[in-house]
Formats: C-alpha cells, structure tokens, sequence
C-alpha cells in the first residue's frame, strides 16, 4: 500500500516540478526573443534565440510556432510545452492531457 501511494506522490512530484520548470524556461525564451529583437533580429531570429534557452535535454518539449507572437515594440509573447514522463500515471487512460504542461510568458523590453 506505502508503494503504491509512493509511487502516486513522485508522480505527483513529478508534474509539480515540470510546471514550475516550464515557466521558468518559458519565462527565459521570451526574455532571449525579445531581446533578440531589440537588438534587430527578425522575428525568425527571435524565435531562434527563444528555442537556445530551452533545456531540450528536460524531456518531450515543444514551443510551438502558433503560440510565438512578436508585437511591433519587440514584445514577444510564447507558449512552452512539455510532456511529463510519469512511473504510473501515463498509463491510466485518458491521461494525456494531466502529462501536457504548458506555460505562456510574455517579455516587454525595457
């Protein structure tokens, strides 16, 4: 029973840790686009020096082109995503969407 209960907990622990490790990547990446763009890079650019401050070593994870906008003052607003590699929990049906973590972060230099 303690196992099992355990092995619910890490799981848990699991998703807790990818959610707040996502902002902080997201958080990064926008910081690093934005910048890129102050500095006169094209939105192609950005979205490059977005992706170079992601931990791609972290997992399944993902910064998809619809979620990445560049606005006219060079604020770049992104969505990060990763999928959470679980011990059990991957395996109840239906799950997929609990293991999808996703975080939007919004830079505005200056």
């Amino acid at each position: 029973m303690f196992a099992v209960v355990g092995v619910l907990v890490f799981d848990g622990a699991s998703l807790g840790v990818a959610e707040l490790g996502v902002a902080d990547q997201a958080a990064a990446a926008s910081r690093a686009a934005s910048a890129e763009l102050v500095t006169g890079g094209t939105p192609q650019d950005a979205y490059d020096a977005a992706w170079a401050n992601i931990d791609v070593g972290s997992g399944d994870i993902d910064l998809p082109v619809a979620g990445f906008v560049v606005a006219s003052d060079h604020t770049v607003t992104l969505t990060v995503e990763r999928t959470v590699s679980t011990l059990v929990l991957h395996r109840v049906p239906g799950s997929d969407s609990w293991l999808t973590v996703s975080t939007t972060s919004t830079h505005r230099p200056g």
